[in-house]
């Protein structure tokens, strides 16, 4: 069966060429140490640990591998299904590939997804219902087949550089922005391209060296408004003379938008770039909770392992090692324990919030909860590289 990607939602678009090019980052490469099951330590703590610059905090490893351990247990060769729906989620796969391989773990299973997408790969990129070319998707599936060492201009037989370049905008006010190819025939067809898609596509142009990568940066740059955040979804109208945050009354801040758009950006050391990088990150700062948790995008208030785990670890990319330590504390707390779990299989897992961890100790994790558990831990992983080791016993979700 087809799906859209769920992390990459609704706008509109057209194509164009610029030779200014951005050296982006390839990714976190991190080393884990042996298997080891998640603490299981009981108890409660009410601070959190702050490194200054006289210390070097220990990181703890065993947090971080369990979750590896239970986010690779999820695939099934190469794929991850969706029984509650019976499909075969490549988007997701995308992204456990991409986690997987940010912290350097299960690198078989990662190059299981690699293959296993590549082979399917009309089935991500072309997904039907109205969609000939997602742009968002083929952006996705560049960034991992770069990540794994593959050929994107050669992948499942595609060409998705030269695929990812006809979807952007050529020409007008809209040029560089992004966008889904769609049948005319199909009325209900609609374009799912965003400031996530077009993060994605930043970085997989720029890693391939392509005439399109400067075009789209200015794009992205573009939806930034004044405040420092990133908007999720474009304006409205593609041939409207102001493609800006600012130029569009219904823009709202989105912190996962942020966070990849400072991803994306964050290597590039041209002033210009530096500036709007630096806004973003001074506004993610201010949007972390004292516990270290984040909310979500959209206006959305409501602390979640998916924000927290994303903007922690950008920070930590940029820099800011303090702030993503607080917010692997806050992940940590919300992964399933050995003295807590209903199911030890469970053990890893990360929950979206404190209802879905308190289910899931009670229930085990379901046929109906397992993809939000999935996605969660899939975006939340990689901080939990920055989980300090006086962090990592006696917190909430140890027990």
């Amino acid at each position: 069966m087809h799906q859209h990607d769920p992390t990459l939602l609704p706008a509109r678009g057209s194509a164009r060429r610029s030779a200014r090019r951005h050296p982006l980052r390839s990714g976190l490469t991190v080393a884990l140490g042996a298997l080891a099951l998640l603490a299981s330590a009981c108890g409660s703590s009410d601070s959190t640990p702050k490194s200054t610059a006289s210390e070097t905090p220990q990181h703890e490893t065993a947090a971080l591998t369990a979750g590896s351990s239970w986010l690779a247990s999820q695939v099934t060769k190469g794929v991850v299904h969706n029984d509650q729906y019976n499909l075969d989620d490549y988007g997701l796969g995308v992204d456990v590939a991409l986690a997987l391989h940010g912290v350097g773990a299960e690198d078989s299973t990662v190059q299981a997804i690699s293959d296993r997408l590549a082979s399917h790969i009309d089935d991500y990129t072309a997904p039907g219902y109205g969609t000939v070319t997602s742009a968002g998707s083929t952006a996705k599936a560049v960034v991992l087949a770069q990540a794994v060492g593959e050929d994107p201009t050669s992948y499942g037989g595609k060409d998705l550089v030269a695929q990812l370049e006809d979807t952007v905008a050529d020409h007008g006010p809209a040029t560089g922005r992004i966008q889904d190819a769609l049948d005319p025939h199909v009325k209900s067809a609609a374009d799912y391209a965003n400031a996530i898609g077009q993060a994605y596509a930043v970085r997989a142009l720029d890693t391939a060296g392509s005439d399109e990568a400067g075009a789209a940066t200015d794009y992205l740059l573009a939806q930034q408004c004044q405040g420092g955040w990133f908007r999720l979804d474009f304006t409205k109208d593609a041939g409207a003379s102001d493609q800006s945050c600012d130029g569009d009354r219904s823009s709202k801040p989105d912190l996962d938008a942020t966070a990849f758009a400072v991803q994306a950006l964050s290597a590039d050391d041209s002033a210009q770039v530096a500036s709007h990088v630096d806004a973003a990150k001074a506004w993610l700062e201010k949007q972390q909770a004292a516990d270290g948790s984040f909310g979500g995008g959209s206006g959305s208030t409501t602390a979640n392992s998916n924000s927290t785990g994303l903007a922690g670890t950008v920070l930590a990319q940029t820099g800011e090692t303090a702030a993503a330590e607080k917010a692997a504390t806050w992940v940590f707390a919300h992964q399933v324990a050995d003295c807590a779990a209903a199911d030890q299989a469970d053990v890893g897992a990360i929950a979206y919030d404190d209802a879905a961890q308190q289910a899931a100790e009670k229930k085990g994790i379901t046929v109906k909860t397992s993809d939000q558990f999935r996605r969660a831990t899939a975006q939340a992983l990689p901080v939990l590289q920055w989980l300090r080791s006086d962090a990592a016993t006696g917190t909430p979700g140890s027990c």
